[in-house]
Parts: structure tokens; C-alpha cells; sequence
């Protein structure tokens, strides 16, 4: 044991060294955390974002910008967008029209 003066005028603590079991990574040990049971994520909200395409533009063209611009993008009307889950891509997809809106049509999952 070794006494340690602490640095707030408080009485001097006492330090114990501790002995860690070095665990072998590749070892699998006991039960998933949440194995098949989706009940305790079932109901928590995500964001999924859908990339239509992208363009690179200048900062002088950014700043041109103006109401009823038209900025080309990289990706053809037919080509399948992607589908993202927090920046990591999950799904691709076709866009289809939806009453008024967008949607889009699940056509490949992504491997985990």
C-alpha cells in the first residue's frame, strides 16, 4: 500500500494496485447483450437520410446562388440513391413518386 497526499489539503488517500485478467478478444463469452430480443431498442427513433447525389461547386458559385437555380447533380435519374443510417451507408434504393411526396423503394440491404 502506498499513501498519496492529495493536492486539496485533504487527508492523504490510500492507493491499492489491482492485478486486470488479460481476456482474449476473439474469446466469446456468455450471452449477447441483446441477443434476438428487440424489445428494448424497438421504439427508439433513428434518422435515415437518403443521398440523391452531390455536386462540387466554387464558394464564388455558392454565393451566386439564387431562388430557381438549378444545381446538376452527379447520379442519373435512373441510378439508385443511397440509403444512409448516421452516415454509414445501409441501403440502396429506387426514388418513386408517393401520392405527393418522394419515396423511395428498398432494392439492395447492405451486408453488416
Amino acid at each position: 500500500m502506498k499513501n498519496v497526499t492529495s493536492t486539496t489539503g485533504e487527508e492523504p488517500s490510500t492507493v491499492q494496485g489491482i492485478e486486470l485478467t488479460q481476456l482474449d478478444p476473439a474469446e466469446k463469452r456468455g450471452g449477447r447483450l441483446l441477443g434476438e430480443n428487440m424489445d428494448l431498442v424497438r421504439n427508439v427513433r433513428v434518422r435515415l437520410t437518403v443521398a440523391v447525389g452531390q455536386c462540387e461547386i466554387t464558394i464564388k458559385n455558392l454565393f451566386e446562388l439564387r431562388e430557381n437555380a438549378v444545381l446538376t447533380l452527379d447520379k442519373d435519374t435512373r441510378e439508385p440513391v443511397d440509403v444512409l443510417l448516421d452516415g454509414k451507408l445501409v441501403a440502396r434504393g429506387m426514388l418513386v413518386a408517393v401520392d405527393d411526396t418522394f419515396g423511395v423503394q428498398i432494392t439492395e440491404v447492405m451486408a453488416s
